[in-house]
């Protein structure tokens, strides 16, 4: 009998305690599942999305500081259209109805409509604040359309609440502190809105609501979808391609068994560590499957491989623990490593999943390894399969036809390799950045559809604050408000610009009206006393105190203008904040600072750091998985080796992100380390085995031992293959662009790497006599060392 067919069990090995130990280590597992179920229940979400914001940042705390300064400006606007038009009798006063019922909802603090905007203005011979809306035989009309025009430019504000068209009208809501990252609390109110518009509008009327609180709101339930979705179809893929490599239920029952309690596993300790359910951390009901079912692949082919040559079936599944510890453990230990280097990145959503999946990956590795030996012993039989019967006659056919290809074409193959390795990684420096929250939505997701309609009827709702931080009582002197002015200016001329909401203009109405309309307004900047009087005037009501305090602080040293931008898919946020920043900076020069910040500012700096992210992680990434490989392969030559064909699936994912436009972002931004740390796992059962055939069969030359470990190991790779493919490819499912554009990464990594594992390497051993010296120098200087 040859060596490697003869189970040697003649001497005791410490992995058979995993074997003789069975129930006590399947006792001590019952007992931690049902300790970590009790933890289960709380896992929670993110509902302010802050995992996926560095809170250590500079563009953070800018934030903050605006937000102490001037609150914070988030709100959910109303769009209502009718096809009577909105300058109409029946809708002024519906609105004016619907205003007066949203202001009495507890969770609402304020509420802006035409029906209740006020403003600065003498009627009869009188000054003071009157309604934007004028009366007309006892009803609301709207202002004529010079005048709408002139409050409109006094009040950017009015964009929100009328179209130019006059057919949309809008309705401001801002919601309580307190509630704005409640779920539940942004869910009931979205449903009393829609019943009041519902109950009060006129008929035909179409209605959107959007708002930061609906998007954060949305984003967590596609959260636990995805997370819902993904694993459910990576257990039905893993299901189903149990059935049909192993063609048996039993198997496939303890896989999914398996399956089951690693998923426990992880929500528990998702609870126990305070880690919420994100939009990253969601992938890891899916990766897990696909990792666990990896072992149990190889764990099951090897157990019939060694049952067909005996009857003694602990003996059996002794052998195959033996055989299959150490390198399964390597294949996870890379695949931790893959997700634990994510752990280097300072976001949060982020460095959770890698600690998340770095830990779950070695569960499922010790699950596995323990729970699949004690299944297969407490079964009565397991019918064992010809080797050959494994897999299905077709793929056996296929492989067949694949490896004599290989023999005879492996210069080519190489070659091939190598044009598709160039020709994907030129790529990488068209690779742009993209970390919005809001990009996070697809467009058939009823969100960004609502979003469409608000930006196409009335106006842009994407904002960003410009902070400009100057001496104290700089604000009250004219010559910074001519400069504010030039800034103002020179920012609407940007093209992703749509309009700017600063005092200037609201200042400039308010002394036409007191003044008159014969007023010289070019002694506007050159009177000293002009503004500091303008500024005391508005402040002695309490409308005119809220106002300006929206603007300026009490100090007057600090001003902030909103700019509403496009946001335009084809111009990254960055490129636009940084233009606002260098035309407020250049036209102030030294006389101010300018910060632009906001939500969108904030998550859109973030964009530098994801990428030096990447890099670090990929770099830190290749350098402990090349040192696990040469632990594993006992040879710093072979360790090298084994890195080569995991070139084509990194590639992929940098070529794929720069040739078709995928952004980098809090998602995408770990394909690249996941690529390394899956694709290197097969590499290592190919070339472990290689070695094994070598060390084993001192008789045979080096194309009969790369032959034998490809058939030996070409099933296994193409199984886990397969089901790894098919779990990157469920997340097309997700309403999430950059989960489904991780799913395409993944595709195309694990398609790079399947021929990277079952074509490249052979063919780079066949046709390289430098590697095939130096593997055999290296295994002729282990001769005679036992396996």
């Amino acid at each position: 009998m040859q060596v490697r067919d003869r189970l040697d069990l003649s001497h005791k090995n410490w992995l058979d305690v995993v074997v003789d130990h069975r129930r006590v280590l399947v006792t001590v597992i019952a007992v931690i599942t049902l300790v970590l179920a009790l933890f289960v229940p709380n896992l929670k979400t993110d509902p302010g999305l802050e995992s996926g914001v560095d809170k250590t940042s500079q563009p953070y705390f800018d934030n903050q500081k605006f937000v102490e300064l001037f609150g914070n400006e988030e709100f959910i606007l109303v769009g209502m259209q009718n096809t009577t038009g909105a300058g109409t009798e029946q809708m002024l006063k519906a609105v004016a109805t619907i205003t007066d019922k949203l202001r009495k909802l507890d969770k609402i603090d304020e509420v802006i409509s035409l029906g209740t905007l006020r403003i600065f203005d003498k009627k009869g011979g009188k000054f003071g604040s009157f309604p934007v809306l004028e009366t007309k035989d006892g009803a609301a009309v709207l202002p004529d359309p010079a005048r709408l025009k002139r409050l409109t430019s006094a009040l950017p504000i009015m964009d929100y609440l009328i179209s130019p068209d006059r057919k949309t009208l809008g309705v401001l809501i801002r919601m309580n502190d307190q509630y704005r990252f409640d779920t539940e609390a942004v869910t009931q109110l979205q449903s009393d809105v829609g019943k009041i518009i519902q109950q009060d509008a006129p008929p035909h009327t179409e209605f959107r609501m959007v708002g930061a609180p609906l998007i954060r709101k949305a984003v967590v339930r596609y959260c636990v979808q995805t997370g819902i979705v993904f694993g459910l179809l990576c257990m039905f893929i893993a299901t189903a391609v149990s059935l049909y490599v192993f063609q048996s239920l039993k198997v496939t029952a303890i896989t999914n068994a398996i399956l089951l309690i690693c998923i426990v596993w992880v929500i528990g300790l998702m609870a126990l560590f305070k880690i919420p359910l994100n939009p990253t951390t969601a992938l890891s009901f899916g990766f897990i499957p696909i990792t666990t079912v990896e072992i149990v692949i190889h764990m099951v082919v090897r157990y019939h491989m060694f049952h067909e040559k005996t009857r003694d079936k602990l003996g059996a599944i002794k052998q195959a623990v033996r055989w299959l510890a150490r390198p399964c453990f390597m294949c996870i230990a890379t695949t931790a490593v893959g997700f634990g280097t994510l752990m280097v990145s300072s976001i949060p959503m982020v460095w959770q999943l890698g600690f998340i999946m770095g830990v779950g990956v070695l569960i499922s590795y010790a699950l596995s390894v323990t729970l699949t030996p004690a299944f297969f012993a407490w079964m009565k039989e397991l019918h064992v399969h010809g080797r050959d019967s494994a897999v299905r006659g077709w793929l056996d056919h296929s492989l067949g036809r694949l490896e004599r290809a290989i023999f005879r074409h492996n210069r080519l193959f190489v070659v091939v390799g190598l044009l598709i390795t160039v020709f994907l990684l030129s790529g990488t420096p068209f690779i742009q950045s993209d970390p919005q929250v809001l990009r996070m939505l697809s467009e058939s997701t009823p969100e960004v559809r609502d979003l469409g309609f608000i930006e196409r009827h009335l106006t842009a709702v994407n904002s960003v604050e410009l902070m400009i931080e100057a001496k104290q009582g700089e604000f009250k002197k004219p010559d910074m408000w001519k400069d504010i002015e030039e800034v103002d200016r020179q920012i609407r001329e940007i093209p992703e610009v749509v309009s700017t909401d600063s005092l200037l203009p609201l200042m400039k109405y308010v002394g036409n009206v007191i003044e008159g309309s014969s007023a010289d307004q070019s002694d506007f900047f050159s009177n000293p006393k002009k503004i500091p009087e303008l500024l005391s005037f508005m402040t002695l009501s309490s409308d005119g105190r809220r106002v300006v305090r929206r603007f300026v602080d009490n100090g007057f040293d600090t001003l902030h203008i909103t700019v509403r931008i496009r946001n335009s898919p084809s111009v990254p946020i960055g490129d636009t904040i940084r233009q606002i920043h260098d035309v407020a900076q250049s036209a102030l020069k030294d006389t101010a600072r300018c910060v632009v910040t906001g939500d969108l500012a904030v998550v859109a700096e973030q964009a530098s750091g994801l990428i030096s992210d990447q890099i670090r992680s990929m770099f830190l990434a290749g350098l402990i998985i090349a040192l696990i490989m040469v632990i594993q392969m006992e040879s710093v030559t072979l360790g090298l080796i084994s890195l080569i064909p995991n070139i084509p699936p990194v590639a992929a994912v940098f070529g794929m992100m720069g040739w078709f436009g995928i952004p980098l972002d809090g998602v995408t931004v770990f394909a690249a380390s996941v690529a390394i740390g899956l694709a290197v796992d097969n590499t290592i059962h190919y070339l472990t085995q290689l070695k094994r055939e070598i060390e084993l069969r001192q008789d045979r030359n080096m194309e009969a031992c790369v032959s034998q470990a490809f058939r030996f190991t070409a099933r296994q790779i193409s199984s886990w293959s397969t089901i790894t493919l098919f779990g990157f490819l469920a997340l097309v499912v997700s309403p999430f662009r950059p989960v489904v554009f991780f799913g395409i990464l993944g595709c195309s990594s694990i398609m790079l790497g399947l021929y990277g594992d079952l074509i490249f390497i052979q063919s780079l051993i066949l046709s390289s006599p430098r590697i095939r010296k130096s593997i055999i120098a290296l295994m002729e200087r282990k001769k005679g060392l036992p396996m």
